[in-house]
């Protein structure tokens, strides 16, 4: 075991690749459109929903359902159902945290490696963090100063890293003073998660007539974001202890950790179900307390059992590929809409779409074997999460073959 102290932590790159991966799947199946996919029902108090689509995304097929129906949209807001809207947690609604969560974890490893420099780089990675998320979003949404999990990350990894002026006592105190003062300020105050709220469409230098604060609002409130800054520095709080490369106290801290804040995450949007406060509930777009504090506690959970499987155990034959993600994240990130633009230009992208199109329509007449057909115009069920596979394979070629001429990006 005195090995373990002299070795890369491989459990960290695994984790993070794993992340990136499960990323790559659940961005595919929601840029095609898929839908009527597997593993449909009510996860955590959600309306009924797919695990490979985000818990939210339940409402905008009720509402669908129900317009069907002959509903109104006033009618639909007052049913009971209504009150779930946004309201659960799936799988796909773990990537985010996740990440994160990583960032956090490595924060402590990075102050070690920069030394006196470090804050000097915590400011410029800040500030690059952010700029790159518009850069990002404004390459699919269009120019505009959109706020994006790269913002998100980026604030996040400011908070976690002022945390780290703090002893362990102060941290955990920084933790549930940020998660009550969310609570307070989402019960309390109307504009806290509404602001920017608008049917208007996003302002845009293409669309100058719209809703200016809209863009604001694409992934969560820039003030929100808070609330991953506290998950950040839970990741920091175990940050620490890999840190010492001592396994013993990192495999001791991942459970501990984790299931203390599991619970209480646990607890309070069970509270919020039972209630009717619903404000509570695990909620992605609004980063809610018990969301962020159960996934903290969930990834702290993840990452001990990686590193027991990984680093202690040596049981590496399967890592590979995630490894490779995980060593060149930022890379693999923006290669998503590098690939999709590339992939336009080749005029492959409508085959990954989830509505049959005049190009797949083309190509699905060439020949008469239902099989092929179905192949290429069935988007739904398990054929949607195999199409969404094949697009995953192809970002980590891309990912790959960047790794293999050493080419990394790094802030």
């Amino acid at each position: 075991m005195a090995d373990l102290k002299k070795d890369r932590i491989e459990a960290i790159d695994v984790f993070r690749g794993l992340t990136i991966f499960l990323m790559f799947l659940v961005i595919a199946i929601g840029a095609g459109g898929y839908k009527d996919l597997p593993h449909t029902r009510s996860w955590f108090g959600s309306l009924p929903i797919s695990t490979w689509n985000h818990a939210e995304v339940g409402w905008e097929y009720f509402v669908e359902e129900k317009i069907a129906e002959g509903f109104t949209e006033e009618e639909i807001a007052a049913m009971p159902e209504a009150t779930l809207k946004n309201v659960g947690l799936t799988l796909t609604d773990l990537v985010a945290p996740f990440f994160i969560f990583i960032v956090g974890l490595c924060l402590p490893l990075s102050r070690t490696k920069h030394g006196r420099e470090w804050w000097s780089h915590v400011i410029n990675r800040t500030v690059k963090l952010i700029l790159l998320g518009i850069l990002y979003m404004s390459l699919i949404l269009g120019l505009s100063w959109w706020w994006g999990i790269l913002q998100a990350i980026g604030v996040s990894y400011f908070m976690a890293a002022v945390s780290l002026k703090m002893n362990r006592k102060g941290r955990w105190i920084a933790v549930f003073s940020i998660f009550g003062f969310h609570i307070i300020m989402s019960q309390f105050t109307s504009w806290w998660l509404n602001f920017g709220n608008s049917p208007d469409p996003f302002f845009t230098i293409s669309t100058l007539h719209g809703n200016m604060l809209k863009p604001l609002r694409v992934h969560c409130l820039p003030w929100v974001s808070i609330s991953y800054g506290a998950l950040t520095i839970i990741g920091v709080m175990l940050g620490e202890a890999v840190a010492t490369k001592d396994y013993k106290r990192i495999l001791k801290d991942s459970f501990r950790l984790g299931i203390i804040f599991m619970i209480i995450g646990y607890a309070i949007h069970k509270i919020g179900l039972i209630s009717g406060i619903t404000k509570l509930c695990f909620n992605k777009p609004d980063v809610t307390a018990s969301y962020s504090l159960f996934t903290a506690g969930l990834a702290c959970v993840i990452f001990g059992f990686l590193y027991w499987l990984v680093d202690v155990k040596k049981r590496k034959g399967w890592i590979f590929p995630f490894q490779q993600l995980g060593m060149n994240a930022l890379l693999a990130y923006f290669m998503q809409i590098i690939m999709r633009i590339f992939f336009r230009a080749l005029h492959l992208e409508p085959f990954f779409a989830g509505e049959p199109n005049d190009q797949l329509l083309q190509w699905a007449g060439l020949w008469s074997w239902p099989g092929w057909q179905t192949f290429l115009l069935d988007k739904t069920g398990y054929h949607g999460l195999f199409w969404a596979l094949l697009w995953s394979v192809c970002l980590w070629l891309c990912v790959y073959a960047f790794n293999k001429r050493n080419i990394y990006w790094k802030l």
